[in-house]
């Protein structure tokens, strides 16, 4: 069984831990070992157990070989659970600050649903006409291990329900692909005995807050659910768990209860996902969204968490006051320059369209935004090969070309690449289609940052302090 993937980049290269789920980055020297090492595996000659002790002595990386050593990959016979995908196109006409393939893909598998939530963002409920088939699904599979992607997480709607679903994660699980799902959580007795075993690494499960404030959005009795769910998946100490909490100014006092949850069932991460005016939120829940004082609030709730229960991570966006100064703690995407969106990662929507953001107009192939369609959708998997839409730079401009398409506040700014990966397109995009009649010299998704964004509010906070402080100094609270 595949444990552990080396791939090839411009920069050197990826090791991807696969039991773990994290990508450790590799220089052009480290890169080139590690593929040096798999030709001499490979070779299996008589010298070959010689020729790598005398490889790892002369190699000067102590922390490259303290990892190795660490995830057991020292010995040349651990090296049948190492697959190597160099490059298979000159490396000169790859795209600069792209990575060679995605790293991780979100498969929309369907959008059929056992939900409604108010909060959807893709509208799940009912399944589309024409969805990929099962044939069509392994085909991705197979194009993803070919190009050496780490990890798809199969996603809707809700993926458990596709008939076949088992099949489709034995499939990917064979390949050596790290597998994640982005699930409700509501299971029926069946699936809650078979879930834990099929080959799952990683469950993503979303619960919205306290029970009240949950079942409003999601639906009466699915709090109930995904506790019971968290307490199964908890006796197995193989399965990794995240919460996904949609978060606005009618849950934000119930993150707490949410964090508290995820400490007491052993759940390793809590994403907070700002409420997005997409999809079903659009139409019924705009007026929760925050504004930037809210968001300012939250974010300062999110850091007196993380001290509450530093046990779990907790992950949002525009985080300008984690103490980790981090743009990602992802363990596979690092989201450098930009967020992932087409960069480090893709989604596949459940007609074989190809896209950066599942939030972006591209989620929805039958609406009348077919200008958003046109900016947003890379491709389609039925019509192309998933690397020759990746590679192509053309059809990913919005979320490539940083120059155009963020705005130029971000690239001025003290957090951008620090805590920051900058401002949303999507959301961009979606304010130059709502307020364009307000804001007429405004036409471009680069006009626009992230309403969320209160980088404002902290520098009017430093400019309060310096004013109220003595000879001009920090006061009081730069002490």
């Amino acid at each position: 069984m595949i444990k552990h993937l080396i791939r090839q980049e411009k920069f050197g290269g990826y090791w991807l831990v696969r039991n773990e789920g994290i990508a450790i980055e590799l220089n052009h020297a480290d890169y080139q070992f590690l593929s040096m090492l798999g030709l001499i595996y490979n070779t299996n000659s008589e010298d070959s157990e010689l020729r790598w002790h005398v490889a790892i002595e002369e190699f000067t990386n102590q922390k490259l070989l303290s990892h190795m050593h660490q995830h057991g990959i020292d010995d040349i016979r651990s090296w049948s659970s190492v697959r190597h995908v160099p490059s298979n196109v000159a490396l000169e006409t790859l795209p600069d600050d792209v990575v060679i393939a995605p790293k991780r893909i979100y498969f929309e598998i369907t959008r059929c649903c056992n939900l409604a939530c108010q909060s959807c963002f893709n509208n799940s409920h009912f399944k589309l006409s024409n969805e990929l088939t099962i044939e069509e699904i392994l085909n991705v599979n197979q194009q993803a291990y070919e190009l050496g992607v780490f990890e798809i997480r199969y996603t809707g709607g809700e993926c458990t329900t596709v008939p076949g679903f088992a099949d489709i994660v034995a499939d990917a699980r064979k390949k050596g692909i790290y597998i994640s799902i982005g699930t409700n959580g509501v299971y029926s007795d069946e699936q809650i005995e078979w879930l834990p075993n099929c080959g799952i690494d990683w469950f993503v499960i979303s619960l919205d807050g306290d029970r009240q404030r949950n079942d409003s959005i999601r639906g009466k009795g699915t709090f109930a659910k995904v506790i019971n769910t968290l307490k199964v998946f908890s006796k197995y100490k193989n399965i990794r768990t995240r919460l996904n909490m949609v978060v606005a100014k009618h849950n934000m006092k119930s993150i707490e209860t949410v964090a508290s949850i995820a400490g007491e069932y052993g759940v390793s991460s809590l994403n907070l996902i700002p409420l997005r005016p997409y999809g079903r939120s659009l139409k019924k829940m705009t007026k929760e969204m925050f504004v930037q004082n809210d968001f300012y609030a939250f974010i300062r709730e999110v850091n007196r968490l993380r001290k509450l229960f530093p046990e779990v991570v907790f992950s949002t966006t525009i985080d300008l006051l984690d103490p980790d100064a981090t743009t990602s703690h992802d363990l596979i995407v690092q989201k450098k320059n930009t967020c992932a969106a087409g960069v480090e990662a893709c989604v596949i929507g459940p007609k074989g369209h190809v896209y950066g953001c599942s939030y972006s107009p591209a989620s929805f192939p039958d609406s009348a935004d077919e200008e958003g369609k046109r900016i947003f959708i890379a491709g389609n998997i039925r019509e192309n090969d998933l690397q020759t839409i990746w590679h192509d730079n053309s059809r990913w401009s919005v979320f490539r070309d940083l120059g155009q398409y963020k705005n130029s506040k971000c690239h001025s700014c003290s957090h951008y690449t620090v805590r920051c990966s900058g401002s949303c397109q999507i959301m961009a995009w979606n304010q130059l289609k709502h307020r364009e009649a307000a804001e007429r010299s405004k036409r471009n998704i680069g006009d626009f940052f992230d309403p969320y964004c209160f980088v404002d509010l902290l520098d009017e906070k430093d400019k309060m302090s310096d004013m109220s402080a003595p000879c001009g100094g920090a006061g009081m609270d730069g002490f």
